[in-house]
């Protein structure tokens, strides 16, 4: 019988004990046993939307002052992410990809472009360019032809229309378009030199000459 109260008091005296250690790290070492703090959630701030022309003015610096054309593409195809209906950011896509030499694709986007915005008259020109280095003289012709029915003073379209006839073997039709291309901008080296090449082709050597001597004394003097 005395076994049994004392085991009863030693129990009772254990419980004592354990209570006041609890109460001890309670109150002395609260932050290690209680529940960890909860984390305040922050939602996260949204991310700033970069304008269009600050993707498309990337692009082109990368296209046509780097010669970067793998960042020019990515810095076009961010932007149509962001804006898949603005019209430049296609435009300069088409561009890169053609320099990268993927002409197909390039094709695309002009197509694009031109859907979005079909009374500008630099996007015809573009494409035809592509046509151009496809060599689909056809297809360059009708590009050039639809940017002067848009800008007829657009010279360097004359030029491109000019370029394609001759290619054709249509060097009548070619020397019109070069010397409208000259008569808008006479103080072009480049135009006259693509004339000269032209009256080659056809043998008229006289006046080849003096478009190539007219084109090296405008580079001479633009220096």
């Amino acid at each position: 019988m005395k076994s049994r109260y004392i085991i009863i008091a030693i129990i009772a005296v254990l419980v004592c004990i354990n209570a006041l250690l609890v109460g001890w790290l309670w109150r002395f070492g609260g932050d290690e046993t209680s529940a960890p703090p909860q984390v305040e959630q922050v939602a996260d701030e949204p991310r700033q939307r970069l304008p269009p022309k600050a993707y498309t003015a990337e692009g082109f610096a990368f296209l046509h002052r780097e010669r970067q054309y793998s960042n020019a593409i990515a810095a076009f195809e961010a932007c149509i992410r962001e804006y898949p209906d603005y019209t430049d950011g296609y435009h300069g896509l088409a561009q890169a990809q053609r320099e990268a030499g993927d002409l197909a694709t390039a094709l695309k986007n002009h197509d694009r472009a031109i859907q979005l915005d079909p009374e500008r008259h630099d996007l015809y020109w573009e494409r035809g360019v592509t046509y151009a280095r496809m060599k689909n003289h056809d297809g360059a012709i009708t590009n050039f032809q639809a940017c002067v029915e848009k800008n007829s003073r657009f010279a360097n379209a004359h030029l491109g229309l000019g370029e394609a006839y001759r290619n054709k073997g249509d060097f009548k039709a070619a020397l019109i378009h070069h010397d409208e291309a000259i008569a808008l901008n006479p103080r072009s080296a480049w135009f006259r030199r693509e004339r000269g090449n032209t009256h080659r082709a056809m043998g008229n050597k006289e006046d080849a000459e003096a478009d190539f001597a007219k084109a090296l004394e405008l580079e001479q003097n633009a220096n």
